[in-house]
């Protein structure tokens, strides 16, 4: 019983004398989200705006290109620059339902976001405003 409680003291002390925990920033959250391609799909306009819930929001439009034989809703896009922010994307396919998956790097904080919204999604025209976690790359 005492060796218990002389081990429990030991792995109290040492995470009470563990480094302290940074506070990480808020999720970011990417607010009235739309996506309108051309008739023949070789171009897509997306527009949104990057809320990082600590100052505010910022405007994004950016569009993609049809590339590589796919047409513009599957083609990867960007770099775009949006204010302190640079944004790229990728489409893919791999599931029963594709999805674009967006890569947002805060440029003077070095964190990133990886928002990513299906194609069922994206065509109803109704997509909600969602948060989502950002970390800093790994080097």
């Amino acid at each position: 019983m005492q060796f218990s409680k002389s081990l429990f003291a030991i792995a109290v002390a040492a995470t009470a004398s563990a480094a302290p925990l940074v506070a990480r920033d808020p999720d970011w959250i990417i607010q009235g989200l739309s996506r309108s391609c051309d008739g023949q799909d070789s171009s897509c306009t997306w527009q949104f705006s990057i809320n990082n819930q600590l100052t505010d929001a910022t405007a994004c439009t950016y569009v993609v290109n049809a590339s590589g034989g796919q047409p513009a809703s599957r083609s990867s896009g960007g770099p775009v620059t949006c204010g302190d922010y640079t944004v790229t994307s990728g489409w893919s396919g791999q599931f029963v339902v594709g999805f674009t998956t967006f890569s947002v790097f805060d440029n003077t904080k070095n964190l990133i976001a990886y928002p990513a919204y299906d194609d069922n999604e994206i065509a109803a025209g109704n997509v909600a405003d969602k948060p989502f976690h950002v970390e800093a790359p790994k080097n």
